[in-house]
């Protein structure tokens, strides 16, 4: 065998290596992508839920801070429900913080790959100059 042959059957077997890894990479970006995408939805369902958790709580606590400025609760029973709503509230905003730590790195991690779409109802983030 020439070695002319020998070198075309070498960089073919080179080329078709480097395609399989190709398809491969393809593959593992794809399912990450699925994967993003799931986690987004996920997030952002969340976000709503918790919304109406935080609305709901909120209208409950301006009802008891009604009925104590009324005279209608005690002082005792007002700081029962205020220590309560005050540690739901606190827990709240700890848990959105998180949604939005996970939503951040999200949209980081997608704005790092070529020609990406961002996730539906992230923005992507702009490049800083």
């Amino acid at each position: 065998m020439s070695r002319s042959i020998r070198c075309n059957i070498v960089s073919e077997l080179g080329i078709e290596k480097v395609v399989v890894e190709l398809n491969s990479f393809r593959q593992r970006t794809a399912m990450i992508k699925e994967e993003i995408a799931k986690v987004s939805r996920a997030l952002n369902e969340r976000a709503g839920q918790l919304n109406d958790l935080v609305n709901k709580s909120l209208g409950q606590l301006k009802e008891q801070l009604g009925r104590y400025q009324s005279g209608d609760m005690n002082d005792q029973d007002y700081t029962q429900q205020k220590d309560y709503y005050r540690g739901e509230l606190q827990n709240m905003i700890r848990k959105l913080d998180e949604s939005k730590k996970l939503m951040m790195i999200m949209a980081q991690l997608d704005s790092q790959r070529p020609g990406a779409q961002a996730p539906q109802g992230l923005p992507r983030p702009q490049p800083t100059q």
